[in-house]
């Protein structure tokens, strides 16, 4: 079934005539005719007969009258759903992100791009620490704490750095540490030390900077997530680890921050999977686009280092 046939026929029936709908669809009159002739053909009897100056639906015509009516509906809602989307007056923006990221990196973004668009749905899942547990087509992007976190991510995925920050070292208040000038790792073997959960990408670069300086801490305390290391620390359990981003949001945390290694920190890059151009929707261009200039006039974390051609291939 040639959809137009019955397009055409419909306009006919409402137009009341052959001239009259030809007006409406910007075509000519033998065109019309044609359509109508071929439509006739297929369902095997006239559809309309000469009435006046006009036309009439025969009963064959009749039957096909609210069937076209309802594709006209159907395509009516199609188109209307592509200019929507189009214009991001709907859309679902779905994200899965670990926990540091999505407590303390995309807040405040995904408030902003909620104000800029508000009939998109955002959908947010947070605290991720083992991705085989959750069903990676369920998600469009996805926020991680190392470049190489993430298998089997569809062919058509890339994995880019996001954003750069720093991991701190934290210390409860009046720790005896605190009162030395110079610090280095080596003064850090004799306290008990706080882990985040082993998948953590904050433990695994923390650990490797322990590795590269040739010193293996003890495993004093492991928690889940960025809150319970804060937490730990700040009754004095022991010195954690966390982000610059974290420090920030929680100045209730008393706490007191490092850098070390002395003088650079550690630095630490987080990344996203993202879909390539050509397999980007609307809502996800959108959001992409709107990360790449949400630093201007936002007080946001963190220094943008989105470069599409800094692919990691996991």
């Amino acid at each position: 079934m040639d959809t137009e046939l019955l397009l055409t026929f419909l306009t006919v029936a409402k137009s009341g005539g052959i001239s009259a709908a030809a007006r409406v669809l910007h075509r000519s009159q033998p065109a019309v005719t044609e359509r109508l002739q071929k439509l006739s053909q297929m369902v095997g009897e006239p559809l309309t007969m000469r009435h006046g100056r006009g036309i009439q639906l025969t009963p064959a015509g009749e039957a096909l009258l609210t069937t076209a009516q309802r594709m006209r509906e159907v395509i009516d809602e199609f188109e209307d759903i592509i200019l929507r989307r189009q214009r991001l007056q709907s859309g679902v923006l779905r994200i899965a992100a670990t926990n540091t990221v999505a407590n303390y990196f995309l807040p405040e973004r995904l408030v902003a791009f909620q104000q800029q668009f508000p009939d998109v749905e955002i959908q947010l899942r947070g605290g991720v620490i083992d991705w085989e547990s959750i069903a990676l087509s369920d998600w469009d992007l996805f926020f991680l704490e190392g470049g190489l976190d993430l298998e089997g991510l569809p062919s058509y995925y890339a994995v880019t750095p996001w954003l750069d920050d720093e991991i701190m070292t934290i210390f409860p208040e009046g720790h005896a540490l605190l009162q030395r000038d110079v610090l280095n790792l080596e003064d850090l073997m004799a306290y008990p030390l706080i882990w985040r959960e082993s998948g953590s990408g904050i433990r695994r670069s923390v650990e490797k900077v322990f590795r590269d300086a040739g010193l293996s801490p003890r495993q004093s305390i492991e928690v889940t997530g960025v809150e319970a290391v804060g937490a730990a620390v700040d009754a004095g359990l022991g010195i954690g680890f966390v982000t610059a981003a974290a420090l920030l949001c929680r100045k209730d945390w008393r706490v007191q921050a490092r850098r070390l290694p002395a003088p650079h920190g550690i630095q630490w890059t987080l990344y996203m999977a993202r879909p390539q151009p050509a397999y980007q929707s609307h809502t996800i261009r959108a959001f992409l686009e709107f990360l790449e200039t949400a630093t201007v006039g936002l007080p946001l974390i963190g220094r943008y280092v989105i470069n599409p051609d800094a692919e990691i291939h996991s």
